[in-house]
This record gives structure tokens, C-alpha cells and sequence, in this order.
């Protein structure tokens, strides 16, 4: 069964509250309501169109360098965050399995306690990791910094054959 209202239930309710209030409501929404504090867009926008869009002195090659430093700065940053986090999930799985198998008492029973404790450890771990944890994410991070391993070896070169056997 489909209720059809023949009107607008909210617009019939305020109508019927106080009409003087909504038709004062109705007429502001008409002419729209004032900038607050007399700044609107407009005047902002005025006020900045006059300024230079770079400093004296300054070149697109410096402005260049100065956006990809930042970027390079927040790449890092996600970086180590992501490092940390993986250290964080190592912890995690460290602390779980050395918390009591049966403390039912402290997590609960059955799926409930182990969710419990597995957020526990999940929490656990990432706190050890923000305040440095065991180093395995510095570890990952200066090996990434030097770059290829050095123990690695390039292969072998083809032996040089003089033609006789």
C-alpha cells in the first residue's frame, strides 16, 4: 500500500506554526542572505587579483624545485608510515602469540574472544612500532636508502675462448 500525501507535509507544518515567520523565512531565501562580516567572493577575489602570482626574484625553475622537494618530502613520509605499519602487523602477530591461549575470563569466549584479543595485539603492536619499535622498519628503510645490495653479485662473464680446445 503506497501513502500519496496531497502536499508537502514540512511547508504545510511551518505554514500552519507561524505563516508570518515563513513567509520572512521565504522572502530572505528570495533575496539572499548578506556576506557575513562584508567579505563575500567577490571582494576576495578582487583583493588577491592585483598580487602577483610569484615572489621578485623568484623563477619557474625554483618554484619547480620547491613543489618536487614536497613531494619527495611526503613520499618519504608515506614510506616510512607504510614501513612502520608493516612493523606494526609483525608485532601484531609476535604479541598474539605470546598472550594466553585460554584467559576466556579476560578476552571472553568463543569468535568474540578472539577478536578481542587479536584487536588487542593489533594495538599492541602498533604503539611498539610508533615509538620505535624493534627496528625492523629502520632496518627496511636504510636498506632502501643504499639501494641494491651490495653482497649481490653481477653473473659471471662469458669465459673468453681462444679457439683452441
Amino acid at each position: 500500500m503506497a501513502i500519496s500525501p496531497p502536499s508537502d507535509i514540512v511547508n504545510d507544518v511551518a505554514r500552519a506554526a507561524d505563516p508570518a515567520r515563513y513567509q520572512a523565512a521565504t522572502q530572505k531565501l528570495i533575496d539572499g542572505a548578506p556576506a557575513a562580516e562584508g567579505a563575500s567572493f567577490e571582494d576576495a577575489v578582487k583583493s588577491v587579483a592585483g598580487q602577483p602570482l610569484m615572489a621578485s626574484g623568484a623563477d619557474v625553475y625554483t618554484l619547480r624545485n620547491s613543489l618536487r622537494n614536497d613531494a619527495e618530502l611526503t613520499s618519504a613520509a608515506r614510506t616510512k608510515k607504510a614501513h612502520q605499519e608493516f612493523e606494526a602487523y609483525i608485532l601484531q602477530t609476535f604479541v598474539e602469540s605470546m598472550l594466553p591461549k585460554d584467559a576466556e575470563n579476560t578476552y571472553g569466549k568463543g569468535n568474540a574472544g578472539s577478536i578481542w584479543k587479536s584487536m588487542m595485539a593489533e594495538q599492541i603492536g602498533a604503539q611498539i612500532s610508533r615509538v620505535g619499535g624493534i627496528g625492523i622498519a629502520k632496518q627496511l628503510l636504510g636498506s632502501r636508502s643504499t639501494g641494491p645490495s651490495a653482497d649481490i653479485l653481477a653473473p659471471p662473464a662469458s669465459p673468453s675462448f681462444s679457439g683452441k680446445i
